[in-house]
This record gives C-alpha cells, structure tokens and sequence, in this order.
C-alpha cells in the first residue's frame, strides 16, 4: 500500500508540520549533518524508504520549509 502521508507529531499528539512537495514537484530530504545538499524524490514512498533507511536524515516540512528528523511519522507510525 502506497505511503499517503509523512508528519512531525508533536508531544500533545498533534500534527505540527507535514511533507509536502517542492515548487519543482519534488520532496526534498536531507542527509545527517547537511542543511544545503537535498535529495529528491518524486514519491512519499521513496521519501519513507530514505527516511527508513537513514534514521537521522530528515526531510523539509511545511509550515516553514524547516527540516525536520526527529518526531516523524509515516502513516501514523514512527519512523
């Protein structure tokens, strides 16, 4: 089944932010340690594969374009 969202919970349990594509048509997720370099994709599916894969990679979210790696959910399901 196809991932439909990807959300930073907050501590209360509410969504706070949540992924959403670029003006490019892309989702942009980042690497440990980088805040320039993104990496882009064009699926929530792969978006949750690298995020999987990459446990203290993050992701940009709105509101804010800010991005975010801890606090992800992926469905409803931590990371």
């Amino acid at each position: 089944m196809p991932v439909s969202r990807i959300e930073k919970i907050d501590a209360s349990g509410a969504v706070a932010q949540q992924v959403e594509l670029s003006t490019d048509g892309t989702y942009h997720c980042l690497h440990f340690g980088n805040n320039v370099e993104t990496v882009h994709f064009t699926t929530l599916d792969d978006v949750a594969n690298f995020l999987r894969a990459n446990p203290k990679a993050g992701v940009r979210m709105n509101p804010g374009w800010s991005k975010i790696s801890k606090s992800i959910y992926i469905d409803g399901v931590p990371r």
